[in-house]
């Protein structure tokens, strides 16, 4: 009687349990087409009609190339490229969660669909499309999209490394006209007999198109791989050339089909397919969070719906003959600098793409392969993190590792395996020195917050003091201004030298003379262990505006061997990561700095967020993502300087106190006018 009972009990439980899942799927699915709904209203109701129809016309003519080229280069034909742009990048414009991201084919998966192409044929990659639609929808709707976040920047630096590296393998020889490997060229190097079998037209087809497509980077809004493959084409249909092209592009649309594969590769197919699936999701999310930037969106995308657009885009470009999509951070980028405003946009993109097939098929017939080799030599090229994977030698090797496995194994066709071991090293290092990884940045879900981040410093590196607690986001100026501060006995601040307010000093700070930390309207301060504010240093702060480090709210926070040089300025809400150096005469406002970084002299950072390892030249002003995207790395030289200054006001400080002869239990100060008695001690 027990048993049947507990088997009652059991069953009573399961099936409340598939009642709630199913309740989950279906509010899941109404909010979806709630937010499709309000997005798409939004369109109707907007009046940039004819911005976003030029916006569209200029992706398209970016996205026609590219699209025939990655196919071409996975040993597709060439409509499985337009076909994929067309339908795919249309039903995840309509449905996706991203208003101004464009999706089609993508040179990061290229090296993925090669190797099913080989294994499985153009059915197989139709197939494979369909598995990685439906994964992409069963992670929408389980809301994985918030996951994007753990997955490690050395790891993707040295996949797209390593894809950067395939492609150029792969179009080389394209470019060149023969058979012969990059690897069996280069032994060939001293036997020059090979020049003979070079196909001299396809070599100027693919230079001219390549060095047009650099040329013009700076022009953001100039189609150059349109032009310079049109130009090509019709000069070697003109003059006859006899060089290999594209072939024959249908200028029908299929009839949507399921593609039939035998049920004895279905298994491996899908194990094949996994890793790409997961791929694809990851590259949509990560340019969704760019576009996000780049564009300054009001309303930042839904990273789950925008996974359920990306699935019904790659199970509609499989029906029809296609290859995988994702969202791409290039047409992406092309589309916010043509000034798109809606996701009308990156619609009208597909509808152009469907019309240049069935009107124009019979030109993109004609295209040279040779041209395309040019494009995506010069992607390939792109794709390669050279200056990351040095900045990841100079400040971690477990990131170089991780680098390395990743590009290793995407190179010699280990894809999963590489990929797994860079992420065990990066998280094996994350756990050995997390007490020195840099703080994430990631988006303010508080009003007024300029950034949240993890609290990396254990309760006792903050140094707390037993009376410092924030009262109210409003409390009076008054009150502000009579709140303690908490300096170590370690710390040195000059007599003359302005301390206002609710300012902490972590272990051997130096403040120097004439500066000024008021901490007055925005409040409270903190400075971290070994770093020094020099002469004529302004730190100030915006009233009830913060950065969140560990769920403590902070208007200014300055980590530790942090160097602010002589008459900078920093201004709240800002958060300077450890080891950086903020130069003469600059100014930091409404910023995040990370580790690392250096602002040159007179250098303007505001309303940024600089990641960690940044040079900022001297006197530059750096004020948007796009500015924030173009800064180079630091040099050691930068950072043996922050050393070295942070090495003398250590020995400034020891200095100063035996000079002084400062009592460490306590010590009367003048801050700002206000005489007052404060303790200090090393444990606050």
């Amino acid at each position: 009687m027990n048993k049947l009972n507990i088997y009652k009990k059991n069953s009573q439980v399961l099936f409340s349990q598939k009642k709630l899942d199913k309740k989950t799927s279906e509010n899941q699915l109404k909010g979806f087409a709630t937010e499709l709904k309000e997005n798409w209203f939004g369109v109707i109701k907007s009046k940039n009609i004819l911005q976003d129809t030029l916006s569209a016309i200029t992706v398209a003519s970016v996205a026609l190339p590219l699209n025939i080229a990655l196919a071409v280069a996975c040993g597709l034909p060439a409509s499985a490229g337009l076909l994929a742009g067309a339908i795919g990048g249309g039903l995840a414009a309509i449905f996706g969660g991203s208003s101004l991201q464009v999706t089609g084919p993508a040179a990061a998966l290229n090296v993925m669909v090669l190797v099913i192409t080989k294994d499985y044929g153009p059915v197989g990659i139709c197939f494979a499309c369909i598995i990685i639609g439906l994964i992409q929808l069963l992670l929408s709707f389980i809301s994985a999209g918030k996951f994007i976040k753990y997955v490690p920047e050395a790891v993707l630096a040295g996949f797209t490394t390593g894809v950067g590296i395939k492609l150029l393998d792969n179009q080389i020889p394209e470019m060149f006209g023969f058979d012969y490997t990059v690897l069996q060229l280069i032994k060939m190097l001293n036997h020059p007999t090979w020049l003979t079998e070079v196909s001299w037209l396809a070599v100027v087809c693919g230079l001219f198109v390549a060095l047009l497509v650099t040329s013009c980077k700076q022009f953001k809004r100039f189609p150059a791989s349109f032009i310079g493959i049109v130009i090509v084409t019709a000069l070697s249909i003109h003059l006859n050339w006899n060089i290999e092209r594209v072939g024959s592009v249908p200028s029908v649309l299929p009839y949507p089909s399921f593609p039939m594969i035998s049920s004895d590769k279905i298994l491996s197919l899908f194990i094949a397919t996994l890793p790409l699936a997961f791929l694809a999701s990851i590259e949509s999310l990560l340019s969704a969070q760019a576009v996000d930037k780049i564009s300054n969106a009001k309303k930042p995308h839904n990273s789950n719906l925008e996974l359920f657009g990306q699935g019904l885009g790659n199970i509609g470009a499989g029906f029809v003959g296609g290859m995988p999509v994702s969202g791409v951070i290039v047409r992406s980028t092309v589309n916010v600098q043509s000034g798109a405003k809606t996701r009308l946009s990156a619609l009208l993109h597909a509808v152009l793409l469907i019309l240049s097939i069935l009107y124009f098929s019979e030109i993109m017939s004609s295209v040279p392969l040779a041209a395309l080799a040019g494009l995506l030599c010069v992607v390939g090229l792109r794709l390669i993190e050279v200056k990351v994977f040095i900045h990841f030698l100079k400040t971690s090797k477990f990131e170089t590792l991780a680098f390395l496995s990743a590009g290793i194994g995407t190179v010699t066709g280990h894809l999963l395996s590489g990929l797994t071991i860079g992420c065990i090293i990066y998280f094996i290092e994350k756990w050995i020195n997390k007490k020195e990884k840099v703080p994430e940045i990631k988006v303010p879900n508080k009003i007024n917050r300029r950034a949240i981040l993890p609290n990396i410093y254990k309760e006792s590196k903050l140094k707390r003091p037993t009376h410092f607690e924030l009262e109210s986001e409003k409390t009076s100026w008054l009150s502000q201004i009579r709140d303690k501060a908490s300096i170590a006995a370690s710390s040195f601040v000059h007599h003359k030298a302005s301390i206002i307010g609710k300012v902490v000093l972590g272990d051997h700070v130096h403040i120097a003379a004439e500066s000024s930390i008021r901490a007055d309207e925005g409040s409270p301060f903190y400075i971290g262990s070994n770093s020094n504010i020099q002469d004529g240093v302004v730190i100030h702060a915006l009233k009830e505006k913060w950065v969140s480090v560990g769920g403590n709210d902070w208007a200014v926070y300055i980590g530790e061997n942090v160097s602010v040089a002589h008459q900078a300025l920093v201004h709240g809400p800002c958060f300077i990561g450890n080891k950086s150096f903020i130069g003469f005469q600059a100014i930091v406002h409404d910023s995040v700095i990370g580790s690392h970084c250096y602002i040159g002299i007179g250098a303007i950072v505001v309303g940024v967020e600089i990641p960690d390892g940044r040079y900022v030249p001297h006197g530059i002003v750096v004020d948007s993502l796009d500015k924030v995207e173009k800064l180079p790395l630091v040099t050691d030289a930068h950072l043996n300087f922050n050393e070295d200054v942070v090495d003398v006001n250590k020995g400034l400080v020891a200095a100063y106190k035996t000079h002084n002869g400062q009592n460490i239990n306590s010590k009367k100060f003048t801050y700002g006018g206000l005489r007052k008695l404060i303790t200090v001690n090393d444990k606050f």
